[in-house]
């Protein structure tokens, strides 16, 4: 095997032990699904032993996988850090950045950080998603940066993650409504998903509650925060994004906890890649 054909080898093989299979390695890598396969029957006869063994209906690596893995990661990604950095970024050709986030941490904490970024030149291309979506894309390079409101059960070994901030979430009503008190109020609640993860967080540190079911779901923290505007429920939020609503007077906090409640956000991107200079570039600005 020559030189050149074990390090595009060696890079399929690294690609499936990021993505956790063949069909998403080849994916990322835009390769047909029988040339990473054929790639990795090449890698394992190098190494004379099994790299990966079968899991359910997925595959997992062997102690001798996960060897290579951490032998061959940073030496595979400065190879690609180096190609990177040769694509032409003038005439037309500037360099781009996918980027995703929750609706609400997209409009509130990220969108208005990046004007120097494209000041600078670069492309910014966003979509929304939560965590479950946005660390598979990731790792699949689909996204260059992900800002994740959890990373509970994340594969955070593959990932390279910068602590971003920690939000606050508070219980609001519109305004004029007296405090909240579980143990004798019946007040209908909103929440983006049925289960409310912020407000059960939220009923279980204060109150070692779960809280009760939601009243109106709506896909989308922007439409909670506008139903509680309307006068439909209450809801738990995070207070960045409520903030201008309680300064105005429209949305007020109904609950006061000793010590608030707070989640941490992150900013991922897939370990390796951190240092591209497009993607140091948005970390920089985030964390400004």
């Amino acid at each position: 095997m020559s030189t050149r054909a074990e390090l595009v080898a060696l890079r399929s093989f690294l690609a499936v032990y990021r993505t956790g299979g063949v069909s998403k390695a080849a994916d990322a890598l835009a390769l047909s699904q029988p040339s990473v396969s054929h790639h990795l029957r090449t890698v394992e006869a190098v190494a004379g032993r099994p790299l990966f063994v079968k899991a359910g209906r997925g595959i997992e690596p062997t102690e001798a996988g996960h060897a290579l893995a951490a032998e061959i990661a940073d030496h595979i990604d400065a190879l690609e850090r180096a190609v990177d950095a040769l694509r032409p970024t003038g005439d037309g050709q500037a360099a781009m950045v996918f980027l995703g986030a929750p609706h609400d941490a997209l409009a509130a904490l990220v969108v208005p950080a990046l004007p120097p970024v494209l000041a600078s030149g670069l492309l910014v291309r966003c979509r929304t998603g939560l965590a479950a979506e946005l660390v598979p894309a990731v790792l699949r390079d689909e996204l260059d940066i992900a800002v994740l409101t959890q990373v509970g059960g994340a594969p955070t070994r593959k990932l390279y993650l910068v602590h971003f901030l920690d939000e606050e979430f508070v219980l609001v009503g519109r305004a004029g409504e007296p405090p909240y008190d579980p143990r004798q109020d019946s007040r209908p609640f909103a929440g983006y998903a049925e289960e409310m993860p912020m407000a059960r967080r939220y009923f279980r540190e204060c109150w070692g509650l779960r809280p009760p079911a939601p009243a109106l779901t709506v896909p989308d923290v922007r439409a909670v925060a506008a139903a509680v505007r309307a006068g439909a429920g209450l809801a738990v939020l995070p207070r960045y994004f409520v903030e201008d609503d309680l300064a105005a007077g429209v949305l007020t906090v109904l609950h006061h906890p000793a010590k608030p409640v707070t989640n941490s956000i992150h900013l991922a991107t897939r370990r390796g890649r951190e240092n591209l200079p497009r993607i140091r570039a948005v970390f920089t600005a985030l964390l400004r």
